[in-house]
């Protein structure tokens, strides 16, 4: 369990990105057994036109909601889309993981992003 905080601390801190420590907790535990629902949270970042996501993050609802505790309350998350800068934070992800926790399924946040001579490019959140 002292390697799994480790490795949460380490995202909180910018260390390390989410999919480096999903790879990370894999290796500590390479036959995960998934309690409770199965559900999974996934995150998808999608240009328009693009064969796959460029972004495609599955994670335990239950490890999602508790990586949710290492964020600071007024921290900022911010992305960048070519030109575009947009702050995460914004996001109320405590709202998405009740409502993910509580068994809802299928898209819980959607977003699209204009930029200038580019496709769109889509930020989806979803449970499946």
């Amino acid at each position: 369990m002292e390697d799994k905080r480790k490795i949460l601390d380490m995202v909180a801190e910018g260390k390390i990105t989410a999919e480096e420590a999903a790879k990370l907790l894999q290796a500590l535990n390479p036959n995960p057994k998934i309690r409770g629902n199965g559900k999974r949270l996934v995150f998808q970042i999608i240009q328009e036109g693009s064969s796959k996501p460029k972004v495609n993050i599955a994670i335990p609802i239950k490890l999602a909601k508790f990586g949710l505790n290492f964020i600071p309350k007024n921290g900022k998350i911010n992305a960048s889309f070519g030109n575009s800068n947009f702050d995460m934070s914004s996001i109320n992800w405590k709202e998405i993981f009740d409502m993910a926790s509580s068994g809802e399924t299928g898209e819980l946040f959607y977003m699209e992003i204009e930029e200038e001579d580019k496709p769109p490019t889509t930020i989806r959140i979803f449970v499946e």
